[in-house]
């Protein structure tokens, strides 16, 4: 019996008590599960708190690993699955299927992960910071912050560029030296 796979292309992370948060991008969904790709190795039988976009936080159970790819099958009653299935499926009709461009910069956790954000009427308040690269930081943030909101983290301005569960992902204005970005860097 053939499997029918939407192609649906989300970004996602992904974390659980053992170990630290971690990219994904969803590939495919089907009744197997939600297929992922991650540079992360995990192994089956393991379970996973993702915060997928546009679908929100999930709990799953990693069903089948190949190389870089996982398939997680989501737990939760027939109701909540059957919701899952519908977004997936509407989000894999609304996509162009183009995949996401290749990043061009690493990212690293850096040994300084409290940084102060300020907002361009001034509030200023603490982020975490999840990860950084020479062109961006994940933050997790308790303020609300508009997609395309002018920000400075620590000092370097930046902008929204994206929202996931508590947090955002910005954009630097002016990008670091790739050189410059290594765990002992500050902002």
């Amino acid at each position: 019996m053939m499997v029918r796979r939407h192609v649906v292309m989300l970004p996602a992370l992904c974390w659980n008590q053992r170990r630290r948060d971690f990219y994904a991008v969803t590939a495919d969904v089907s009744t197997e599960g939600i297929r992922f790709r991650s540079s992360s190795l995990l192994a089956i039988g393991e379970d996973l708190t993702c915060s997928i976009r546009h679908v929100g936080t999930l709990e799953a159970r990693i069903a089948q690993v190949a190389g870089q790819e996982f398939v997680a099958c989501v737990r939760g009653g027939r109701a909540i699955l059957a919701d899952l299935a519908r977004q997936f499926v509407t989000l894999a009709r609304a996509q162009d299927l183009q995949p996401e461009p290749i990043r061009a910069h690493k990212r690293i956790v850096p040994k300084q992960k409290i940084v102060q954000v300020t907002t361009a009427s001034g509030q200023a308040f603490l982020g975490h910071v999840l990860n950084v690269s020479a062109s961006g930081v994940a933050l997790l943030v308790d303020h609300e912050l508009e997609i395309g909101a002018t920000i400075q983290v620590g000092h370097k301005a930046a902008t929204v560029m994206r929202h996931f569960a508590h947090g955002v992902g910005v954009a630097f204005t002016e990008p670091f030296e790739p050189a410059a970005v290594h765990e002992a860097m500050s902002f």
